[in-house]
């Protein structure tokens, strides 16, 4: 919207609420809008509206969690330009970024401060913390292989970035032939020195350097850094990302550089001791920067400066689900992609009326729950929603929904005995329940289960995302434990 005593856009972030993400956006002055969508569950509160300012030919970072609104004042020129990339990048992806209107009664809050890149690691590592191998989740977009690299690049920097002068020599064992023998002597040397009278002692010593295998990886894999080219488009974004990674091998400079294939192996085989647990980020940074080489957009990019890539939030709480489902039950199937999990079926809830005397085949149907497993001797049928909200019962579309798995789904053969709708909460939340009954019978029962989302902690390090599906899987099968008492209390009515 725009007036003329106060230019002002207003922009909605994942309308839907399904989906992360980052945009750039031109703003016809030589400067540009970047917009970063985080997951709901990491705002501290819902229906909030983000207040910015934008100079024209400047640079400006909005950041914004999904479905909240950021109103940005600017001149009516830079409204226009940014106006339209945004339509531009609403026809590839309309799920992340869209137009908005100011809502009734807006709760303005304040411009979220600091660094998006911090933000965009953070949604980097949802991506790969949320990856299974049957059914991976990526950045999606016509540059995210390159924004993605960028991205990696810029983890490992900020790592080594904060241990850089905490490097210390170590004892490291090296051999070599000197004059002058020190340490272990090598027996078959010893004797061809003394048989010919040459001063040279093939010798097996510990020595204190900072030449270790651990800084070599790391060497290296800056060195990678600094020899890389990304697209244009993408470098812009961090123009000194290769001078900061020059800047630290010159802190280096002792340690031997090696190729990209063997400091990847030496990662992979890399044993480090008490005192060098410090550096397990800065490897575990360094190694996507080592397997992956430099790479270019993909065909089809837009022909406007905008950019854009997401990220499916709503499939990763299902793949957070599926790991905490897997690690509390014995028995489950996982149905994905419009195909049923092993044992699935549900028919359509309507069929042609037959002849008399003729069976009727069996409608195909696409629809089935995200799991169906075994609690005890109970069949669950069980649904991700990633959806916020602490109401007492299911949206109209969730609880129709469920009210059809309740009646047709099966697993094995036996229908279910209990539903189950699988919700997020706030970081920080804990988890909770609360048993809603199928009518007319009320001998169903449908629970609404509250599960807290990963923090920006639980995704750093694969010990803190390992803990975090282990706390998951506790809590359900805690919760699990209602279910059954329930049930059996239902039967003695």
């Amino acid at each position: 919207m725009v007036t003329n005593s106060d230019p002002r856009l207003w922009i909605k972030a994942s309308p839907r609420g399904t989906r992360s993400g980052f945009v750039v956006l031109p703003d016809g002055a030589g400067g540009r809008v970047t917009v970063t969508v985080l997951p709901k569950p990491w705002s501290a509160k819902a229906k909030v509206v983000r207040d910015y300012d934008h100079v024209p030919g400047s640079t400006t970072h909005v950041v914004m969690h999904e479905t909240e609104l950021a109103v940005l004042s600017t001149s009516s020129a830079s409204i226009g330009a940014i106006t339209i990339g945004l339509m531009d990048v609403s026809g590839q992806q309309a799920d992340l970024l869209a137009l908005g209107a100011p809502p009734d009664d807006p709760q303005t809050a304040p411009a979220i401060a600091g660094d998006p890149f911090r933000e965009l690691l953070d949604l980097m590592l949802l991506a790969e913390r949320g990856s299974l191998t049957s059914s991976p989740l990526t950045f999606e977009g016509a540059f995210a292989p390159s924004l993605l690299r960028l991205l990696t690049q810029e983890r490992l920097l900020s790592v080594v970035e904060n241990l850089i002068f905490r490097v210390r020599p170590r004892y490291s064992e090296r051999t070599e032939t000197l004059e002058m023998p020190r340490g272990r002597l090598r027996d078959d040397s010893l004797l061809y020195s003394l048989a010919t009278g040459t001063p040279r002692v093939e010798s097996t010593f510990d020595e204190l350097t900072t030449d270790t295998p651990l800084l070599r990886v790391v060497a290296s894999a800056l060195r990678v850094v600094g020899n890389d080219r990304l697209p244009r488009k993408i470098a812009s974004l961090r123009p000194r990302l290769q001078t900061r990674a020059v800047h630290l091998l010159r802190y280096l400079s002792g340690v031997t550089l090696i190729d990209r294939e063997q400091a990847l192996l030496t990662a992979e085989h890399l044993w480090l001791g008490p005192l060098d647990q410090i550096w397990k980020p800065a490897i575990d940074a360094a190694m996507p920067v080592l397997r992956d080489w430099a790479v270019e957009p993909d065909s089809g990019a837009s022909s406007t400066d905008a950019l854009l890539i997401h990220v499916s939030t709503e499939k990763f709480w299902e793949q957070c689900m599926e790991l905490a489902l897997q690690s509390a039950f014995v028995t489950i199937a996982v149905s994905r992609d419009a195909q049923p999990g092993e044992g699935v079926s549900v028919p359509a809830p309507w069929v042609a009326r037959a002849p008399e005397g003729i069976e009727p085949p069996e409608p195909a149907t696409t629809s089935f729950p995200d799991f169906m497993l075994r609690s005890g001797r109970r069949v669950v049928v069980a649904d991700a929603k990633y959806k916020l909200g602490t109401g007492t019962a299911p949206t109209s579309s969730d609880g129709y929904q469920l009210f059809a798995y309740s009646h047709l789904a099966t697993l094995g053969g036996p229908v279910s005995d209990l539903a189950v709708i699988l919700y997020p909460t706030r970081v920080g939340g804990q988890p909770k329940q609360l048993e809603l009954e199928r009518l007319r019978s009320r001998r169903y029962p449908l629970w609404l289960v509250r599960l807290p989302f990963p923090s920006r902690c639980d995704l750093r390090s694969q010990g803190n995302w390992a803990a975090y599906v282990a706390r998951l899987g506790t809590s359900v099968h805690d919760l699990s434990i209602d279910w059954e008492r329930q049930l059996v209390a239902h039967s003695g009515r």
